[in-house]
């Protein structure tokens, strides 16, 4: 598995590096991260710039400043997992993939269904995989017919047991967390209930572009261990408000992180096939609207009655253990291409369900 830790560092793709780790954790692994050589940054954004004006195809077979890395022996598998289809240009810095491992999969996190004509040359890189994965189940169709061949949605999912708050629950002492894209009347009416009410509201105050944690695996401590004691876990439907999605809506990270974390999440719930299957209960989202007098109306009743609080709280954190690890969506593509699971991955699924049935019996 090549991976792009060491020269992606947005806190975005930190979700990524999770999932590689759990991988890393429940199978038999050589992990590759790959290393940018000088002036890789700028090398990357003329490449980008110079292929968007289609200036020639054999640009996305261009290193675009990364070291080289080889794959030295033969392999059953190799796994490259990424966030957009940009991330595919890295491709040409990996020297034997193709010849020396017996079967190819690609992960990609976020891939809107018009990204597909405007990405069409990064996208053709696909062809030199045996499966293409999805986070995003609305673009199959759109990739299928660009590709010619079977893809394959696995919906996103979270280290549960890294964000459970289960068997020692701390207090849940932040009222409102929210992090990534909000609505700002919502935001606004938050800072104004912090101000005047005594919310304990806490939210991101540098844009997102800008926040690069030096370790993935400290930055997703930190955030499990806010929202684990966070009340109310603020999710929108991914890419929420960017013209980038034209209409589409799909299940972002935020969905399976603040179940995971047992916290209620409020926001607004993606209208797609895929939250309906995953979150098919009730209040698994629940509508704020967009002012103060909203939020309290819709939470009154938890404020009023904690053990629906904490029902809905065990809910959430229960199913994210029984469902919604980063380990029962490796077993997922591991059944497609035919690869058995490793014993330690079933260790795993054990300990998380062994966790699941002690907090479902001692709920409220």
């Amino acid at each position: 598995m090549v991976s792009q830790r060491d020269i992606s560092r947005q806190a975005a793709w930190c979700s990524n590096y999770e999932f590689e780790d759990v991988i890393c954790a429940v199978d038999h692994v050589d992990l590759l991260p790959l290393q940018a050589r000088w002036g890789f940054p700028f090398r990357l954004r003329t490449q980008k710039r110079l292929i968007f004006k289609r200036v020639s195809k054999h640009l996305v077979h261009v290193n675009p400043g990364l070291h080289p890395v080889s794959i030295g022996k033969d392999y059953d598998l190799f796994i490259y997992v990424c966030m957009t289809p940009q991330d595919l240009l890295f491709l040409s810095a990996i020297k034997g993939w193709k010849s020396r491992c017996r079967v190819k999969v690609c992960w990609i996190t976020e891939l809107w269904s018009n990204w597909v004509g405007k990405y069409d040359y990064q996208l053709g890189l696909l062809n030199d995989f045996d499966h293409v994965f999805l986070g995003f189940g609305s673009s199959l169709d759109a990739l299928k017919q660009f590709l010619g061949k079977p893809c394959h949605h696995v919906s996103l999912g979270v280290d549960a047991l890294r964000f459970t708050p289960h068997p020692r629950e701390a207090p849940r002492a932040v009222d409102v967390y929210s992090i990534g894209r909000r609505v700002p009347a919502m935001h606004d009416a938050f800072l104004r209930m912090a101000a005047e009410q005594g919310l304990f509201y806490i939210h991101d105050t540098i844009p997102s572009d800008f926040v690069q944690p030096a370790n993935h695996m400290q930055h997703r401590d930190l955030f499990a261990n806010i929202a684990k004691r966070s009340r109310y876990f603020v999710a929108y439907p991914a890419l929420f408000g960017s013209d980038e999605t034209q209409g589409q809506s799909e299940v972002g990270a935020r969905f399976f992180e603040g179940a995971a974390a047992g916290a209620v999440i409020i926001g607004q719930p993606p209208y797609c096939r895929t939250f309906k299957t995953d979150f098919d209960w009730e209040d698994a989202v629940v509508p704020i609207g967009t002012t103060a007098e909203e939020f309290r109306a819709v939470t009154s009743k938890f404020e009023k009655e904690d053990t629906l609080f904490r029902s809905l709280s065990r809910k959430n954190s229960v199913t994210a253990l029984r469902h919604f690890d980063w380990c029962y969506r490796w077993k997922e593509i591991l059944k497609v291409v035919g690869v058995e699971p490793h014993a330690r991955l079933k260790e795993r699924e054990a300990r998380l369900l062994e966790l699941a049935g002690a907090a479902a019996q001692n709920g409220p």
